[in-house]
């Protein structure tokens, strides 16, 4: 699945992890009759696979909880799941911050491993300038839509990522993957990506930075010192 250099590289971004953090993967997984765990779709079986070997090589700090949304369907309507798979971020109250209906493969693999370091403890450049300007923003939600072929969603990724895991819930993320979501895309008339999609209302085409996010969740009233903090 991948080779050695990728490997190397995973488990370097692996043992960078601060804290023992627990992901919510939600797939179609049933127990057979000779007691093996069997999933019908096959995006589920390679995220589930990805997930493990980023486990492996995480000193026991990730771990995994799968939950079928065909046996435990409280779960899935406690949660909103209406898709598989999802991958969600949720915190020490069982409360959801960040939703991947998309897969962390390819070049959206780098990404997500910053992502699980954020969601970690690791400390974050960016982490004073989002804070500063937290008190400023209402419970959001952002949808982010991507694709693996794109050259420029890996630098947008990890920046609304650690805005959701920052503000601890009150600004809600999603990373959508158009093409394994084409009727989401359609819903929101999405013509490329990276797109952003604050607030079901507010849309941004292309290229974003922290500054432009900001500006827009504060509505024009960001903390400007925090930036350069």
């Amino acid at each position: 699945m991948f080779s050695s250099n990728e490997l190397t590289n995973i488990k370097k971004g692996m043992e960078k992890l601060k804290n023992s953090i627990t992901l919510k993967l939600f797939t179609d997984v049933r127990i057979s009759n000779n007691g093996n765990k069997v999933r019908k779709c096959m995006a589920c079986e390679g995220i589930f696979n990805l997930l493990q070997i980023l486990a492996g090589e995480s000193n026991d700090k990730l771990k995994i909880e799968e939950i079928s949304t065909e046996e435990n369907k409280d779960l899935a309507e406690k949660y909103s799941v209406m898709r598989i798979p999802t991958i969600l971020f949720v915190d020490q109250d069982e409360k959801e911050i960040l939703r991947y209906t998309a897969s962390p493969n390819g070049p959206e693999l780098a990404p997500f491993i910053e992502t699980l370091q954020y969601f970690s403890g690791v400390h974050s450049y960016y982490r004073d300038a989002i804070g500063s300007s937290l008190k400023k923003i209402e419970k959001s939600t952002i949808k982010l839509f991507i694709t693996l072929s794109c050259p420029y969603c890996p630098g947008i990724v990890p920046l609304l990522n650690l805005i959701a895991l920052l503000s601890k819930g009150k600004i809600r993320v999603e990373i959508i993957d158009i093409n394994m979501n084409p009727d989401i895309a359609l819903k929101y008339n999405i013509q490329g990506v990276p797109h952003t999609l604050i607030n079901e209302k507010e849309h941004i085409s292309g290229m974003v930075t922290l500054q432009d996010i900001l500006e827009k969740l504060t509505k024009g009233k960001r903390d400007l010192g925090g930036m350069y903090a």
